[in-house]
């Protein structure tokens, strides 16, 4: 995890809410229930760069409650197999940008080029969807965001769904650049993320306000 994101989860740590969530994480574990994504990649969208160099927020939901499957980055998974969500996804992607190459279902080049693919909630039961959406992750995430808009006012927000639209109208700091559309789940897909442009609408923003598009392709 890099520095500047470890200083905000190390400040948050020490805060009653905090113990909580790791408090409702260990009884789960005692229950017999396996936790996704594995402890290791929980926090794995803060590993790409500091928070100052956030250029975009994609927000999701929750992480796949499928064994093998989330890899602690949202809608990302590093299996051969890809989940709904994500094949909906590269069918929009493929409409935006004609010929785009994507070769894998592991999304971390976009994290590499300063996108925070996060969930609004960051651990799951699993077979057990949205589990985990009381245990106090919302929490820790409107710190994290408010954080990102602080050092980048001009920070783009994609946001996925109601759970993450309910974030963003919690913040006390408000992001000035936001593309909203629904989940790209089969439930949402056909609301509004079909056709929506989304990946377009992410760059264009990013080009108004004078920074370097995102390169979505995955070539490997």
């Amino acid at each position: 995890m890099k520095y500047s994101w470890l200083d905000i989860l190390q400040n948050e740590g020490k805060k009653q809410y905090f113990q909580n969530i790791l408090s409702k994480l260990e009884k789960f574990e005692k229950e017999g229930y396996k936790i996704f994504p594995e402890s290791q990649n929980m926090f794995r969208a803060f590993d790409f760069f500091q928070v100052n160099e956030t250029k975009v927020v994609i927000l999701g939901q929750d992480p796949y409650p499928t064994l093998g499957v989330a890899d602690g980055l949202a809608f990302s998974t590093k299996s051969d197999k890809t989940p709904s969500s994500l094949k909906n996804i590269f069918k929009e992607l493929k409409k935006d940008y004609q010929g785009i190459i994507i070769k894998s279902n592991d999304l971390s080049n976009w994290a590499k080029q300063g996108v925070l693919l996060l969930n609004t909630i960051l651990t799951v039961n699993e077979s057990q969807p949205n589990s985990h959406a009381d245990i106090g992750w919302e929490k820790f995430n409107k710190v994290i965001l408010e954080e990102v808009i602080k050092n980048n006012e001009n920070v783009v927000f994609g946001l996925l769904g109601n759970s993450s639209k309910k974030i963003i109208d919690k913040l006390d700091i408000k992001p000035k650049n936001v593309v909203f559309l629904s989940h790209p789940s089969p439930l949402g897909y056909h609301k509004s993320f079909k056709d929506g442009e989304f990946f377009k609408k992410i760059n264009n923003l990013l080009e108004k306000t004078n920074q370097e598009k995102i390169d979505w392709s995955i070539k490997e």
